[in-house]
């Protein structure tokens, strides 16, 4: 029955991501036939091993897995429209090269099983650090954040990180997709655009690991700020203050 089921594209945007692209690719293949998965790698032209790698995934799945390849300098927002372009499923699933799923299986039944309710466009869920790497202050940063973020739910604000949002194909098409013009917080812009279409949902009993590789770069500090100046420069003048937003490898 796995072909009656609705079809969702994860699109995964990346530049060089040789270190993590595997093992993110592996841990839906269990789960690429009977959950109707499609994979579209979105890459930004990468010097390193991220295309063979991608190719060896897309070879074993073919027409599941997809490496496309836009030319051309690029922003992750237009990273993530080209791969959603590429897509074929009702559902995508926008997630980033390091991301991680504890329980891949518990995560799409509930996903499909929210997604059931028509009125429910968007969806996101809170966001952890790789266990095995969580220190302290790791783990204090990240319950405040997912603590801001769903309280972000009850104001109607919907701030959303980019590592999952889960959005239906036809609304994330209507409303243009992520905003090409902003070089950072185009996630979060997104889900603000996104109230106006419907019901999005918070799904508090999941989880995602992501790398701490930004916090490692940057300190938390820094980057609680960096994340202070670029929304409140958007909601002043609707773009990013950064020209450049720092890949971190």
């Amino acid at each position: 029955m796995a072909h009656l089921l609705p079809k969702i594209s994860v699109v995964i945007p990346c530049r060089n991501e040789a270190k993590y692209i595997a093992a993110t690719l592996a841990q839906f293949e269990p789960l690429i036939d009977s959950y109707n998965l499609e994979i579209i790698v979105s890459d930004g032209n990468s010097i390193d091993e991220t295309a063979e790698i991608v190719r060896r995934f897309s070879e074993k799945y073919p027409g599941r897995v997809i490496f496309a390849q836009k030319p051309g300098k690029q922003n992750i927002a237009i990273g993530r429209n080209y791969g959603a372009s590429q897509a074929s499923g009702d559902l995508l699933f926008h997630t980033d090269a390091d991301v991680r799923i504890p329980n891949p299986e518990r995560f799409f039944q509930t996903v499909r099983k929210t997604f059931e309710n028509p009125q429910t466009v968007a969806a996101t869920v809170p966001i952890w650090i790789y266990p095995e790497e969580a220190r302290i202050d790791d783990k204090i940063y990240h319950v405040l954040m997912n603590l801001v973020i769903r309280l972000s739910f009850f104001v109607r604000v919907y701030l959303a990180k980019g590592e999952c949002e889960l959005v239906r194909r036809e609304v994330f098409e209507r409303i243009g997709g992520y905003s090409e013009h902003l070089i950072a917080g185009e996630d979060c812009n997104l889900f603000y655009r996104l109230q106006k279409e419907g019901k999005i949902a918070y799904l508090h009993r999941l989880k995602v690991y992501h790398s701490p590789r930004r916090f490692r770069e940057y300190g938390y500090i820094r980057l609680t700020l960096i994340y202070f100046r670029e929304g409140l420069w958007m909601l002043l003048g609707r773009k990013s203050y950064v020209k450049e937003w720092k890949a971190i490898r």
